[in-house]
């Protein structure tokens, strides 16, 4: 059997600018969190879309989903879509009440 161990070597720079990212993405979910109180809804749907942003970067970056085969790329691609399906039918549900 052959060994398929790759190395992913990355540079600080990516790491930084990851981390940058989701400090920034934090700041929006607090921001709408705080200011978008009236929106109800809206904000919610805001601070959902923010999180599911960061989880995907924290996935492509920090659990190598980036080095990884296109076959786990669309998996996620599935269960994400799959989470906005089912977030847009329960808002809609909500709204109807």
């Amino acid at each position: 059997m052959e060994n398929n161990k790759h190395e992913h070597i990355t540079s600080y720079k990516e790491h930084f600018s990851t981390w940058l990212a989701l400090i920034l993405l934090t700041f929006m979910t607090v921001f709408v969190s705080v200011f978008g109180a009236d929106l109800r809804t809206l904000s919610v749907a805001t601070a959902m879309l923010i999180a599911t942003i960061k989880a995907t970067a924290v996935a492509y970056y920090f659990m190598h989903l980036k080095y990884e085969p296109k076959i786990y790329k669309a998996m996620m691609a599935v269960v994400l879509a799959l989470f906005a399906f089912f977030m847009i039918m329960i808002t809609i549900d909500y709204l109807t009440r």
